[in-house]
């Protein structure tokens, strides 16, 4: 929960930031320099390349600095952020708008998640007046993905079964895959989102192949759901 009461009174705040959140920790960054705050966005793992195109990219460290007096653990919940700053009539500029359309790219999969509605849809287009650059969102998000991803990718892809008259689809992942691709589950998490896209699937379930195939996770198309 953002308090601005607190942002106010703290004169060092520190953004906790990984992949999926740096979009909204962009837009935060941004907002807390406009309150001549002094602000540090801390990651504990490196956020992807294409990313870097975002406001304050440059600026993630590791280390969590012991001068701060105000810590926000940061989220991908982009709505809520959006919302905050309208319900706080809280000025959004350009490098706070781009930010929070990339937000929104990333957690609705480029305007294709079932989650994706009307409201949504709204607000990007309000973030676009707001002089959003979102071709360089779609440029840099969209069209280069990382040799990781796409070794990941190929294994997952190799490796999936297809059960129920192939409406459901078993992804096997096992420690071995993500440390020889290279990738992060943030990756695995995206080709399950693909995979749900394919022809009479209606259903993904991740599945830890080196933990007695134990299900780390399973996700559904919307429409289906019960």
């Amino acid at each position: 929960m953002i308090n601005l009461n607190k942002i106010d009174s703290s004169r060092h705040i520190v953004l906790l930031s990984d992949e999926e959140s740096f979009p909204n920790a962009s837009a935060l960054y941004s907002f807390i320099l406009t309150r001549h705050k002094k602000v540090s966005l801390v990651a504990k793992k490196p956020i992807s390349k294409n990313l870097a195109f975002l406001p304050w990219f440059d600026k993630v460290r590791r280390d969590k600095p012991t001068s701060a007096d105000l810590s926000i653990e940061t989220d991908n919940d982009v709505l809520f952020l959006l919302h905050y700053f309208k319900n706080e009539e809280i000025k959004i500029n350009k490098k706070m708008a781009t930010a929070l359309y990339a937000g929104i790219l990333k957690r609705y999969d480029f305007f294709t998640s079932y989650e994706c509605d009307d409201i949504v849809l709204s607000l990007a287009s309000e973030l676009i007046v707001l002089n959003a650059e979102y071709k360089e969102c779609l440029k840099y998000m969209k069209n280069q993905e990382s040799l990781s991803s796409f070794r990941l990718k190929a294994l997952l892809y190799k490796n999936m079964l297809l059960v129920e008259n192939a409406s459901v689809a078993h992804l096997y992942l096992s420690d071995y895959d993500l440390k020889t691709s290279g990738a992060q589950m943030d990756e695995v998490y995206k080709t399950m989102n693909e995979v749900l896209t394919l022809a009479h699937i209606k259903e993904v379930k991740l599945i830890k192949s080196d933990e007695e195939n134990r299900t780390l996770k399973s996700i559904k198309e919307k429409y289906f759901e019960k």
